[in-house]
């Protein structure tokens, strides 16, 4: 039946691609200010997907995006080995993390709402289909002397020692996410007041406070080691040195004075961990121990949630929930049964001293000797 309907409705749209289905999406997330990370997020999501449906002998259509496939498609996601399918790093003997699945799942969710918001689709195809749940870790913060061990191994008489200093204490200070800090200007420090404006998610700026300690690393660094490309550029962390990746085959991706990117910061701050002896370090680690620092100094989640750019206290309260546990551990220092009293617990056991019972009157015997049986009489401590 087509009685009715539009010529839009009538149109057929299975045989639409999904890479060009991606790319109207991307428009359009881009012209409502959407962040590049988000942008990178569903067409990652949806190449991913096109893959699979590529390596099943199926077309990577419209027609292919249903409900059946889909769970097909998570089934095989929990079942691959962590970097199975990246184009340059080594596959590792490890699953696919939950998170990665749950990311992955979610933006197709996200893309499934699309096409049935544009009348791609007659219905929300994955509405029935759950992201699968998350293991809730939680991560152990940097301890003081880890943190002294790798500011003690950065050398600020060099370029990359004097970046890197700064870039370590600013993070541990201000609880920036990685992207917010390479996209620091000059423009937005205000080191005389001890504080940096910040554009974090959802293009909101938010102050937050540099203490004297990162505030003097930072001049440092912009007085004597800071050297742009272009006399014009603005951004406060620069490239030490022309970086070259198997990416780019050979060919220079970044002059040294360009801005520092997220991928080369994750790399450096990685670096930094290696040599202090601290391997497990990663710049969202230094917003995790930084943000756990200040809710245990202040106690104050709504004060922590400005300070992260969380727009609703759901996401602080994964940092509260997080010092709430390492606080029942820190509490006391002795355990509960540590904590009782030795001599009570080494005391001998004492045995309670056993009463005999009065022996049972035999009757007959007593009559055949003549004499009246008699009550036998109870001890003291049976009397009433």
């Amino acid at each position: 039946m087509t009685a009715g309907k539009t010529r839009w409705e009538r149109m057929s749209k299975s045989d639409l691609t999904l890479a060009r289905l991606g790319e109207l999406l991307a428009h359009e997330k881009a012209a409502a200010n959407a962040s590049p990370q988000t942008l990178r997020w569903y067409a990652g999501a949806l190449r991913r997907y096109s893959e699979w449906l590529a390596s099943q002998d199926l077309a990577p259509t419209l027609a292919s995006f249903t409900v059946e496939l889909v769970q097909r498609y998570i089934l095989d996601l929990q079942q691959q080995q962590r970097w199975e399918y990246h184009p340059y790093m080594e596959p590792q003997d490890k699953p696919l993390s939950d998170h990665s699945v749950n990311s992955y799942v979610r933006a197709l969710r996200g893309f499934a709402s699309w096409l049935y918001a544009e009348g791609y689709t007659r219905e929300h195809i994955l509405a029935r289909v759950k992201a699968p749940k998350t293991t809730q870790i939680v991560q152990d913060i940097l301890t003081v002397e880890e943190i002294g061990q790798i500011v003690n191994t950065l050398n600020p008489r060099t370029e990359i020692g004097a970046r890197d200093q700064a870039i370590f204490l600013v993070l541990l200070d201000t609880c920036m996410r990685a992207g917010e800090l390479c996209g620091l200007t000059l423009d937005q420090l205000h080191l005389e007041e001890g504080y940096a404006m910040v554009l974090g998610k959802g293009k909101k700026m938010r102050p937050v406070r540099i203490g004297a300690r990162a505030a003097k690393a930072l001049r440092f660094y912009l007085l004597h080691w800071r050297r742009p490309a272009v006399p014009s550029e603005q951004h406060v962390f620069l490239t030490c040195r022309t970086v070259q990746t198997e990416r780019e085959r050979g060919i220079a991706c970044a002059r040294a004075g360009d801005p520092l990117n997220v991928g080369a910061l994750d790399h450096a701050i990685k670096r930094m961990g290696k040599r202090a002896g601290v391997p497990r370090l990663h710049p969202h680690l230094l917003r995790h121990t930084a943000a756990c620092l200040h809710l245990m100094r202040h106690h104050d989640p709504f004060a922590l949630k400005s300070l992260l750019g969380h727009s609703t206290l759901t996401m602080t309260q994964h940092y509260v929930a997080a010092v709430s546990q390492m606080e029942i551990v820190q509490a006391d220092t002795v355990s509960i049964v540590d904590g009782l009293d030795a001599a009570a617990l080494n005391r001998a056991p004492t045995r309670k001293p056993r009463v005999k019972a009065p022996r049972p009157i035999d009757r007959r015997r007593s009559k055949r000797r003549g004499r009246e049986p008699q009550e036998a009489q109870a001890p003291d401590e049976f009397a009433s």
